[in-house]
């Protein structure tokens, strides 16, 4: 015990003459650092994360919907309610509406009074205008009509809406509910009622098609827990469970593909915070060999040492995860303060996950890259105070690898939850890093002869990287993965935000038309022109189903009446009607990945019924080029061939489809059109007038839906640069780390130099030349890598289209040479202005 507390007294004593000395100042502002940048990054990226599915929940109008062909069960919001959640119930049925002698059949949904839980209904004075957001909630014997229904039944507030065997007042005009369908195919006039008056209607019979909803609010741990409890109970037959995760909405794609971004990002920053300690651990331990040698010479035994130093680890553990926490504690809040007009009104407090998270990078950091090195240092002999090239520990270095790939995965894994993401960043960073490692020794032993008359300032930055050739590889692999996955985020981030742009430009379609005949399409489209309104494209629709693949008929129930199923053998289903089109043109947005289209089929083919068939659909069929596929529309079959695959951006607010036909094939057929087009805000209320010469023709106004996904963006896009720059200053942690390791060396080598006469500028050139080309080199390399990484990223993380980025090769050489070479210069800088005397005693 007497020994431990001597051991623990001369651990303080050291430890405090040390930071006096400032001997610990680059590992305790390594783990400093790194604590404070993951807990920052944690924070901010959490918050935002869970702000962001607040605002996305608002397309659900609730954080989960349970959706039922049958009355829930009643027990089941019980459940929820004890668990403290907020829930709403709804009922959507369809029915005839009459006023004024006129008759509309309309999508009804039958609300309570917490409808909607998240996001706002939004109210207008006239049909076809612009509305604003209400607190009010639709009251027993009252009804809400939208646009639509306002014009086909012409009437005005107040009025008498007959509804089955009931009458109730229109008291006001929705433009839009937060849980609006934009599936457009489906689209029909809407109007919403209290659920109260529903049993008065009497339209709700035994064969009646229903849908019931119920809807949730409330903390992420408590939708967690009743989801353990619900989804075990529920029939896939009849119920849908949903939330913001399994929504395929194009906003809602947007955002995960951004939480994707935060979440890699995040683990790239922990990456290079982790490799900033891990550096600043191996020199600490390399200052103290020789003090090891001594206390051993002075009869100290291998656990006194051990105590000393791993209490000394400890110390500055704790002072570093203190100070970090604070650091970071502080930066987030004056951040959130500086991006709030930017970022979601509701920033919700997060839980203790960035604590921990933060606490375990630095424990984790600092005790599994400390124990290659502390091996090592336990291991020095005695009798390294006489010959100070000896090393006690024989271990070769792929313990030292082994380890750090260990402490890497295990802090991805804890961070993301994901083991796969894991596995697959760090197998492909340990391949790049074996990579790495045989280039930048080949590289830099190439060194030798161009150093081996060193005349100049060049020939000595040349003979010094041969000189060090071991340290400066691990520097180069050092710099060039914390230039690769910068480069990484950058590009990232760089394609996320171009691609969310091009998803929304100026005058995006903001209105879609459904049903209109084929006979009014000419003059439908010259009346909208008279008033300023292009209407470019237009689709002929008619609705079939596939029902044969290569003649062998497909799984599907025969109706929904019937349970019979088709021979589980045969091809799998779509599972629905679909929407089918014709046309000589290949759509705008939609590009050809395999096959041909019609219009280049060879002339002896042209005469054939042809499909294109969407790529993600066909494979999840596993559809191939020439397959036969047999439709019926109508009770008539026909058999088409697949001639071409196509791809399809889905979120770009036009009409797409799965099945697109030559034209001949659909041309006894008959059908409606659909088409988009932008609508501008002054414009907006001679719809009404339009639209009067067309009753069958449904108008549907996206314009709400298009502004809050270039909300949810902007705020996403803000929060990729803001993360983006605390991976920079990671990395940059990471070069400051690397030039500084070396610093005793170079120290030794200024004293020589010094004493044969070199000048202050000459040594200048020297070292800043020798991190420049080690910087180029890093960027070089880190180009290359970021080629692989980002193929790899792009095509199975964010499903993303691959592509080259040439322009980056150039970007990671200037960076890595600019970035290293200032760094280089600046870390030495100080150590060149001082004389010879006083280099000589920093070396005592």
């Amino acid at each position: 015990m007497n020994q431990l507390a001597v051991s623990f007294s001369l651990s303080w004593r050291l430890l405090k003459q040390e930071f006096k000395r400032g001997e610990l100042t680059i590992m305790l502002l390594a783990l400093v650092l790194s604590v404070s940048s993951v807990f920052a990054l944690a924070m901010f990226s959490e918050r935002l994360q869970m702000a962001l599915q607040v605002k996305s929940a608002e397309f659900l109008a609730a954080d989960r919907v349970l959706e039922s062909s049958r009355e829930i069960d009643p027990n089941w919001q019980v459940q929820a309610q004890q668990l403290e959640l907020n829930t709403s119930e709804q009922i959507r049925f369809s029915s005839m509406l009459f006023a004024n002698d006129y008759m509309q059949l309309t999508a009804i949904r039958a609300v309570d009074e917490y409808y909607p839980l998240r996001g706002k209904v939004m109210l207008t004075d006239a049909a076809w205008t612009s509305g604003q957001e209400t607190e009010l909630n639709v009251k027993a014997g009252e009804i809400w009509l939208d646009s639509k229904s306002v014009s086909q039944l012409k009437v005005k507030l107040g009025d008498w809406i007959e509804i089955g065997a009931t009458k109730l007042k229109f008291s006001q005009i929705i433009d839009t509910v937060p849980d609006a369908d934009l599936n457009v195919f489906n689209a029909s006039a809407m109007a919403i009622m209290h659920i109260d008056d529903v049993a008065a209607t009497q339209v709700i019979q035994p064969a009646s098609r229903i849908g019931y909803l119920l809807s949730f609010s409330g903390e992420f741990d408590q939708l967690t827990e009743y989801e353990d409890y619900l989804l075990p109970l529920l029939n896939r037959d009849i119920h849908r469970w949903r939330s913001t995760e399994s929504d395929e909405s194009a906003m809602l794609r947007a955002v995960e593909r951004a939480e994707q971004y935060f979440l890699l990002a995040s683990l790239l920053g922990i990456v290079l915070a982790a490799t900033a300690i891990a550096v600043a651990a191996s020199r600490f331990c390399e200052r103290h060999f020789d003090l090891v040698a001594i206390i051993k010479t002075l009869g100290g035994s291998t656990k006194q040492i051990k105590w000393i130093f791993n209490s000394q680890l400890v110390s500055l553990m704790v002072i570093g995860i203190v100070l970090g926490l604070s650091i970071g504690y502080v930066g987030q809040i004056v951040i959130m303060q500086l991006l709030a007009e930017y970022l979601p009104e509701q920033i919700p407090q997060v839980g203790m996950r960035p604590w921990w998270l933060a606490v375990l990078t630095g424990s984790i950091s600092l005790a599994l890259f400390s124990v290659y090195p502390l091996l090592k240092l336990f291991a020095i002999p005695p009798l390294r105070v006489l010959r100070r090239d000896i090393e006690g520990f024989q271990a070769k270095d792929w313990l030292n690898w082994l380890v750090s790939a260990l402490a890497i995965f295990l802090l991805m894994w804890i961070y993301s939850q994901n083991i796969k993401l894991s596995l697959a960043l760090l197998l492909s960073a340990g391949g790049i890093t074996l990579v790495l490692l045989l280039l930048a020794r080949s590289t830099i032993w190439t060194s030798r002869k161009a150093g081996a008359n060193a005349g100049s300032a060049f020939k000595l930055a040349v003979a010094g990287l041969y000189r060090r050739a071991t340290s400066n590889s691990v520097q180069l692999i050092s710099f060039t993965l914390a230039i690769e996955l910068l480069l990484i985020v950058l590009v990232l981030r760089n394609d996320l935000l171009a691609q969310w742009q091009s998803q929304l430009p100026e005058q995006t379609p903001n209105h879609f038309v459904i049903n209109v005949n084929d006979f009014d399409i000419d003059n439908f489209k010259a009346d909208f022109a008279e008033k300023g309104i292009e209407v470019e494209q237009t689709y002929p629709v008619t609705r079939g189903r596939l029902i044969a693949i290569n003649g062998e008929f497909v799984r599907d129930r025969v109706s929904k009446e019937e349970e019979q199923v088709a021979d589980e053998d045969a091809p799998r289903s779509i599972g629905r009607e679909l929407n089918l089109t014709a046309g000589a043109d290949l759509p705008d947005e939609n590009e050809i990945v395999q096959g041909t289209w019609f219009s280049d089929l060879p002339a002896e083919q042209q005469a054939q019924n042809h499909v294109s068939v969407e790529q993600r659909l066909a494979e999840r069929m596993k559809l191939n080029l020439g397959d036969e596929l047999t439709f019926n529309v109508g009770g008539i079959e026909f058999t088409a061939i697949i001639s071409s695959l196509r791809t399809v951006k889905w979120e770009s607010m036009k009409p797409n489809f799965f099945m697109i036909f030559n034209p001949q094939t659909m041309q006894d057929f008959a059908a409606t059109h659909i088409a988009s087009f932008y609508v501008p805000s002054d414009k907006k209320p001679e719809l009404s007038g339009l639209l009067m010469n067309y009753p069958s023709v449904s108008l549907i106004d996206v314009d709400a839906i298009i502004q809050q996904i270039r909300e949810i963006i902007q705020q996403v896009s803000l929060a990729v640069e803001f993360i983006l720059i605390l991976v920079v200053c990671a990395g940059i942690l990471v070069f400051i780390a690397q030039t500084q390791a070396s610093m005793f060396e170079r120290k030794q080598e200024l004293v020589i130099l010094r004493t044969l006469g070199a000048s202050s500028k000459f040594l200048r050139a020297s070292v800043l030349i020798e991190f420049v080309v080690l910087g180029a080199l890093a960027g070089l390399f880190a180009a290359l890598a970021n080629e692989v990484a980002l193929y790899i990223l792009q095509t199975e993380v964010f499903k993303m289209q691959a592509s080259f980025h040439l322009e980056y090769w150039l970007v990671g050489i200037i960076t890595g040479a600019a970035l290293v070479g200032c760094l280089g210069l600046m870390s030495c800088w100080r150590m060149m202005q001082i004389n010879t005397q006083a280099l000589l005693r920093s070396l005592s």
